[in-house]
């Protein structure tokens, strides 16, 4: 009886102790804030453009999150993960970054405030007492900085939340907008028409602006970043000769180009008729006219009479490379897991040797791959024979940065057919300073048709980032873009695994079934000799 009463009395005292230690843990929690981030890429952590960002703001910066209250599953979540982010942009702006929380439905004075700053009311679906209800809901953010501000109207749900509000706040607190230039003309894509999903991305950050050479006119010197992108008509003197300026005095240029022009509808593939290798060989590089064809590629729709109809059959596409092997080190490709290329092309950096550029590969094919060069053959086949395929890797995209010299040195100023005097006055630069130019095999990828890819349009972000210098948004952007293909795995395996999964699974219960049966056997055995 005492040993008894001597257990219970030291169970009380632990449970006690417990209820003590977790009192003091708690209290000390109030004080002492931390937390662990043990995802892939730290999705939970602000990264270091972000902190750096608000750390360094001039003038006191409002964030109004105008949230309903009491919102229904999933956006109660993504209220929830807001109010812990903007939590960290305070924590780390040193008192110039406030932010509340405020419920437009509780007075009719904040809806009116709320759909003032374009926050628009959304009908949500919501479960309550057992019957599907739609419910009116406001989910937006309005940031207040000096005399301006800025507008997030809706946000549902926490995918690329921390790259929209530092984006933003990089936006209202931003007077100086870098100059994006779009080359036009020379059959390029039309910047309003063709690139229209590319240019709503880029115009918020950057003022994107066309450009158009074809009255040979300079590049107008407010331009900071030109892209070059599907160009498919012969490129004339007086084009090279300004994105040549261009560059010599210090604008970073991104050549997004085909060198082999395709038509996928009627299957036809030829040549570029612009030839400009020796113009790009001056700067350290050159496309080369080939096809890429690789092993790891997307799919396209394949139409096949069966009869009296006709099926639509999806079938891989070669010439459509899904690209997963990326520069481990360059800000623009380091964190991409994956870009789908079009008829891409492949780009020899060798012309660079003996020039003072650094040069980094940014993503190359895998090794199984093979060039199409010649005769262009694109139709796709409903089987394709990939055991030649074993020519690469092959670089498709490269940055170079450094100093260039110019093409036209000791060469006369080019003159246009028109009577502008775009020649009078000038003198050639000679030399660059320190610049920066991205170079791809493939244009189509800028184009809508093709740009719906979130890893595309990714890509192109962060080049366009890399190129204006502006690379603190580069890290935010590629954190939630992620892609988990299998791996590639043998027909010898894929037939173990097979045959593994048809007959292991019985085995293991015959084994079990012996094992069991062995036991019992034994222990009548026992029994019978006691």
């Amino acid at each position: 009886m005492e040993r008894r009463s001597k257990q219970g009395v030291q169970a009380i005292t632990a449970v006690v102790l417990l209820l003590a230690i977790l009192l003091v843990v708690n209290l000390i929690s109030t004080q002492i804030f931390g937390r662990v981030d043990l995802t892939e890429g730290k999705i939970y952590t602000l990264s270091k453009g972000s902190r750096e960002l608000v750390r360094n703001l001039e003038d006191p910066l409002t964030i109004k999150a105008y949230f309903s209250e009491n919102l229904p599953a999933p956006y109660n979540n993504t209220a929830r993960f807001l109010r812990d982010q903007l939590d960290d942009y305070k924590a780390y702006s040193g008192g110039k970054l406030k932010y509340e929380f405020a419920d437009p439905l509780s007075e009719e004075e904040l809806e009116k405030e709320a759909q003032g700053f374009q926050i628009p009311p959304v009908q949500v679906n919501a479960v309550e007492k057992d019957r599907l209800e739609v419910k009116k809901v406001y989910m937006g953010l309005v940031f207040l900085y000096q005399d301006r501000h800025e507008t997030i109207p809706l946000i549902q749900n926490t995918a690329g939340l921390e790259y929209d509000i530092t984006s933003t706040i990089k936006r209202l607190t931003t007077t100086d907008r870098t100059s994006v230039g779009v080359l036009q003309g020379l059959g390029a894509p039309d910047m309003y028409q063709q690139m229209n999903q590319l240019g709503s991305v880029l115009e918020r950050n950057y003022d994107i602006r066309p450009v158009d050479l074809s009255r040979n006119q300079l590049i107008p010197d407010d331009v900071d970043v030109l892209l070059i992108a599907g160009i498919e008509e012969e490129v004339d003197d007086w084009t090279m000769f300004a994105i040549d300026q261009f560059i010599m005095r210090g604008g970073k240029t991104a050549f997004l180009l085909n060198k082999v022009v395709t038509n996928l509808q009627e299957q036809k593939a030829q040549k570029a008729p612009f030839r400009i290798d020796d113009w790009t060989k001056n700067y350290g590089f050159a496309i080369n006219d080939d096809l890429v064809m690789d092993k790891s590629c997307g799919m396209v729709n394949m139409q096949q009479r069966m009869g009296f109809f006709t099926i639509s059959n999806p079938v891989n596409y070669p010439y459509f490379p899904i690209i997963t092997s990326f520069s481990s080190s360059h800000p623009i490709a380091k964190d991409l897991e994956n870009i789908t290329l079009f008829f891409p092309s492949t780009i020899d950096t060798t012309y660079a040797a003996g020039k003072e550029l650094d040069i980094t590969p940014l993503f190359f094919t895998s090794e199984q791959c093979k060039l199409k060069k010649g005769s262009y053959a694109i139709d796709p086949k409903p089987q394709e024979d990939f055991s030649s395929y074993t020519e690469g890797p092959f670089v498709l995209g490269a940055a170079l940065e450094g100093a260039f010299t110019s093409y036209f040195e000791n060469r006369e100023i080019p003159r246009g057919d028109t009577t502008l005097p775009q020649a009078a006055g000038l003198s050639i630069l000679p030399s660059s300073p320190e610049t920066r130019i991205v170079v791809v095999g493939e244009g189509n990828f800028a184009k809508d048709m093709f740009a719906s890819d979130p890893s595309n349009v990714a890509f192109l972000m962060n080049m366009v980032d890399w190129l204006a210098m502006e690379e603190e948004l580069i890290d935010i952007r590629t954190r939630d873009v992620t892609f988990r293909p299998l791996a590639e795995v043998s027909t010898g395996v894929k037939t173990t695994v097979k045959y593994a999964n048809i007959f292991a699974p019985p085995a293991i219960v015959i084994l079990i079934g012996l094992i069991r049966w062995q036991i019992r056997r034994r222990r009548k055995n026992v029994e019978f000799l006691v």
